[in-house]
């Protein structure tokens, strides 16, 4: 009689996996594996956000700085002997001012005054006409404005109508952030940037852009706009008409920057929302003591 040896012994008291054992494992694997690649995407969706948040970070803070430091200038420089105005407009969305900034470049570089009889487009869709004067320090106008289209008035037209927005068709509402020298383009500053309405012509009701503070007899400060005097901008008043009159331009001490950014691309997290930042800045006028 053969006797099994004892290799044999053990393959025939240990005969393997069984198919439900099998189907198991398998299961827990895929289930394993699953979980692995769902915690692998949704670390690249957080990192894909934090993309996002620096990119549109980086888009407000370029637009922030240069608006702060050319409006911290406002009224710097200009022919105060004849009359040159400070500020020619201020608007929630746009702000038109004069100032000697190119003073350090060399003679041929540098922007002369506008001449007498230009015209600029105001915030209101009318025209702004410089006085039949001669001004000869050479101080420049700017104009900060979302009006890219020209039309004198920032709404919906503005959304999508320039190159850098067609290239980022994902996210039809944000505007370009543009800055005018003597009534030409000198650079579009930044994109990303969200404005009073979006592309369906419906209000955004963000903050405005520009917010002004006045100077008041009492040498209190009172902010444009603000009709029930709460010290804030909240619904329609974030839509204040413009202002060209001299007696209310010349008591403006104060400004507060506000820019809204918004991402090109949908929050990867949220595919419904767009990533969107907030960042203002304030600055003091100090040339507008001179009238």
């Amino acid at each position: 009689m053969r006797v099994p040896s004892r290799r044999a012994q053990r393959l025939q008291g240990n005969p393997g996996f069984t198919l439900v054992e099998v189907l198991v494992s398998v299961t827990i694997l895929t289930i394993v594996l699953a979980m692995v690649f769902t915690a692998f995407m949704h670390t690249r969706k957080i990192a894909l956000r934090h993309q996002l948040d620096m990119d549109i970070m980086q888009h407000a803070r370029i637009g922030l700085n240069e608006m702060a430091r050319t409006i911290r200038m406002i009224g710097y420089g200009r022919d105060i002997r004849k009359g040159q105005a400070a500020l020619i407009e201020v608007a929630p969305f746009q702000i038109i001012f004069t100032a000697n900034l190119d003073e350090q470049l060399a003679p041929a570089d540098r922007e002369a005054a506008l001449p007498p009889g230009a015209s600029l487009p105001l915030y209101d869709a009318t025209t702004y006409v410089t006085p039949m004067q001669n001004y000869t320090t050479g101080a420049e106008t700017y104009r900060w404005t979302l009006d890219t289209n020209g039309d004198g008035i920032v709404d919906h037209l503005d959304t999508n109508d320039n190159p850098e927005e067609k290239n980022t068709p994902q996210n039809l509402h944000d505007m370009v952030l543009i800055r005018e020298v003597n009534g030409k383009a000198d650079g579009q500053v930044t994109t990303g940037i969200r404005g009073p309405y979006d592309a369906y012509g419906e209000p955004t009701f963000l903050p405005p852009l520009f917010q002004y503070w006045l100077l008041e007899p009492d040498h209190s400060f009172s902010l444009l706009g603000d009709t029930n005097e709460d010290g804030q901008l909240t619904g329609d008043e974030r839509y204040f008409r413009s202002i060209t009159s001299q007696v209310v331009l010349r008591k403006i001490r104060r400004i507060r920057i506000t820019v809204t950014a918004e991402s090109d691309r949908p929050d990867p997290l949220n595919r419904a929302e767009y990533r969107s930042i907030q960042i203002s800045s304030e600055v003091t006028l100090r040339n507008m003591e001179h009238k």
